[in-house]
This record gives C-alpha cells, structure tokens and sequence, in this order.
C-alpha cells in the first residue's frame, strides 16, 4: 500500500491546479486528471497550414482583480499578460441585425436601442426599492431596477454572454452577487457608480502566448505531482481517510479536493455521500458550441474596432455573439488575417451542439456575415462542441449550495465552475482562499 496523502486532487483543470499551486512546493499532495493534458476548459489551439493561426477554445481572455487571486498568481508564475488594444475595449450589442456600441455610460441616453419611455425608466432606478427583487431571477431584479426594456436591451444578451442561459431562469445572487451587494449597500445601481466612482475597475486581460500559458505554467510548477492519463473509478472514506481508486492503483490521503465537473462530481461521490451526490447532481448544464473562423482581412469590411458582440434573444438569431479575437490579441494572428469566434448553443438553442458542421456555417454565413460584412468563404474553421459545460445557476442554486456545504463530509473540498462562478478569476480566487485555509489550519 502506497503511504497516505495529506491531499488528493481530483482534476486538474485550473481549479486544481490553481488550489495545488496555492499549497505551495513543500505540500505533500498529488493531482489526478484523467486527460492527457492539464488545464480542463482552458486551451489554447492553432492552425492554418504553418500553424499560423491561434485561438481559444475555452475562456477568451482572463478578467483581473486589481490585487488578489488571479492577479497574485500570475505574478507568483512570472507570466505577462496585456491588456487589449484600444479600440478592443469597445462591446457591441445587436439591434434589427445591425452592431450598435454598447450604451454604457452616456451612451444609454443617446442610443436608439431603448425607447424614450424606456430611458425615463432607466433615470428612475435609484428611486427604486433595494430590498426587491435581490432573491428572485435575473429577469426580476432587472425589471425592477431599470424596466423592461433594460432587460431585452441590455441585461439579456449580457446574461447570454456570460452564462449562456434565460434571465428568467437565473438566480440574481447566484449570477451577479457583486451587484446585488452593491444595491443593498448603497441602495441602487447608479448609487453606487457614484459612490464608488474612485476605486480601481477590473480589467480584461490576455496572457501572452494565450490562456492555456496559465494552466501550462501551473502543469509545469507541479512536476511529479501532477499524474495525467489518470482515471478516477470509485471514493471510499472511513471518516478519516479517503481511497481513491484510479486506473494507476489505490491512493489514500486525509483530505481530497475533488476539482471535477459536477457530473462527475455526484457520480463519484454516490456512494460516500449520497446525500450530498443528489445535491451536486441536481445542477443542470447548457452545451455551446465554439465555431472559430479565420479570414482574409481583406474578406471582412467591418473595422472589428472592439472585443466583440452579443446578440438579444428578441433578434431571434441562432448564435450568441461573436468575439474579435484578433482584435483582443493581434499576435494571434498575421495581420493579413482575422480570427473570428461564434458562440451558439446555450439554453436558448442548447439543440445546436448536434448540428452538422454544415448547418453551424450556413448559420455563420447568413447571420454573421452580412454585420461583419464577411465575403466569400473562411480560409479555416475549427469547431468545439462542449457539452453540458455551463452550469446553470437556476433559481434553486442559492438552496443548493447551502445543501452542498451542509453535506460535505469532513476531509473534502469541492472546486469547480458549478459552485459560486464561472470565470477563471472566481475559479482561481476560491481554489486559492481554499489552500490558504489550509495553511492557517495546519
């Protein structure tokens, strides 16, 4: 029998290897992956006939905290990342099929997207109560602080952004905590604009070489810790033990940190902790599909002046948005050439990740093409199918997560996307408060 552990972790996407590397080089632990390769939804691919060509198939960028989590650990890595040009930081949003700058700031009084009774309505939103509409859905808390069509204009394809779900499905506090904080500290939206006008704003950032060189350089920090190609088949505890049975033997250590998608998650724990499992399992996952396209730069009359653009559900489109990822990273490729991204699927057309190559182009071409006035054919195409990826933060989610910690027996850590966030700077910010917790345990 192999000695015992301190720790285990199962998966190492960034969540674990996130929470390995806040452990620090002296922890006595091991990492577990099933794939050949670390870093989970996070990857950097290339293409084009000399490989040319580079693009995400995960996280397009990485959102920075001005100090803490991410931030602090890029730093501990000694990896750049940079801030985009420019002219990327502009959004785009879709109105009657044609790309409109997104009306934040002044731009909400000036923009044709909401009407003039709708502007009215949104100058209202600090005479709103902060107490309502905080515990319901998206759609709820949105339509009570600045009206309907806030909702439609602003807030749905923002949601469709970001989670790839319905406003009207989505627990606020789930989705937005930060925002119904700021509302019930400073008793409105705009309220807190001008309370906080002076405070430093996070800021979108791309590591140089791509989002996996994080994951890479977490991968390489760990050295033998890290043992990929390793499936994960049952959990045993005894109260103060766990066994791990994976496909390279038995592993026991006192305390396991299972970083696993919560599928996974609920069918490893069945067993051990069924209550718990039922918990976990509950969580519903939309699928999106990433269609990356390149083209000539001579092919595409729009300036791509931005980061890139959501669409509306009341468009009535079949795709999500499209990111600028050349415009975001102009390394990614030469500058006679363009790397677009299309994102689809998600709850509102989650039937799109069987589509047939075919099907997603003619989506692309009759959609896409006349806003960015794309011409004749793609010089590449990369599709990526993830499926049931997204978890859905649901109105139960908030219940769920008290049942969640309610359950965990002692000795587990649970990681992941389906728990308090989905992007990589929530991801590495809990995985690390997690460790660090440790540390002040021991």
């Amino acid at each position: 029998m192999s000695p015992i552990h301190d720790t285990l972790v199962v998966g190492a996407g960034v969540s674990g290897l996130a929470y390995a590397h806040a452990r620090g080089p002296s922890a006595d632990l091991v990492v577990l992956d099933a794939e050949r390769q670390a870093g989970g939804l996070v990857r950097t691919e290339r293409t084009g006939t000399a490989r040319q060509f580079r693009y995400e198939l995960g996280p397009e960028s990485l959102r920075f905290e001005i100090k803490g989590g991410l931030t602090d650990m890029l730093a501990e890595l000694q990896l750049a990342a940079h801030k985009p040009p420019g002219d990327a930081a502009q959004r785009f949003l879709v109105y009657r099929a044609k790309l409109h700058p997104a009306p934040l700031g002044p731009r909400m009084i000036t923009t044709p997207m909401i009407s003039f009774a709708g502007k009215l309505r949104l100058l209202a939103e600090p005479f709103q109560d902060p107490k309502v509409g905080n515990d319901g859905s998206v759609a709820d808390f949105v339509r009570h602080r600045i009206g309907r069509e806030g909702l439609a204009a602003l807030l749905d394809p923002l949601v469709s952004g970001i989670h790839a779900g319905d406003p009207e499905q989505l627990s606020m506090r789930a989705c937005f905590p930060r925002l119904v904080e700021l509302v019930e500290t400073h008793g409105g939206l705009f309220k807190a604009l001008f309370k906080t006008r002076g405070d430093p704003a996070p800021s979108v950032m791309k590591p140089e070489g791509g989002c996996q060189a994080v994951t890479d350089a977490l991968a390489t920090r760990l050295g033998d810790k890290l043992r990929l190609s390793t499936s994960v088949s049952a959990l045993e505890f005894d109260g103060t033990t766990w066994r791990v049975h994976s496909s390279r033997g038995v592993l026991e250590a006192r305390r396991l940190v299972l970083a696993v998608s919560c599928q996974a998650a609920a069918r490893l724990l069945a067993t051990v902790a069924p209550e718990l499992a039922r918990a976990i399992g509950s969580i519903q996952s939309d699928n999106v599909v990433s269609y990356t396209h390149v083209w000539p730069r001579e092919r595409v009359g729009h300036r791509l002046d931005g980061f890139g653009y959501l669409v509306a559900s009341r468009e009535k489109m079949n795709h999500l948005g499209t990111l600028f990822s050349s415009s975001i990273a102009p390394d990614a490729c030469p500058r006679s050439h363009v790397v677009l991204r299309t994102l689809l699927g998600g709850a509102r057309k989650s039937e799109l990740i069987d589509a047939s190559e075919g099907d997603l182009a003619e989506i692309v071409r009759r959609e896409v093409g006349p806003m960015l006035e794309l011409r004749g054919e793609p010089e590449c195409v990369v599709v990526q199918r993830w499926r049931a990826t997204l978890p859905r933060f649901d109105l139960a989610h908030p219940e769920r997560l008290r049942a969640i910690e309610r359950a965990q027996p002692p000795g587990l850590e649970l990681l992941g996307n389906w728990l308090y966030g989905i992007g990589v700077n929530h991801l590495v910010a809990h995985a690390r408060e997690r460790a660090h917790a440790v540390a002040r345990t021991a």
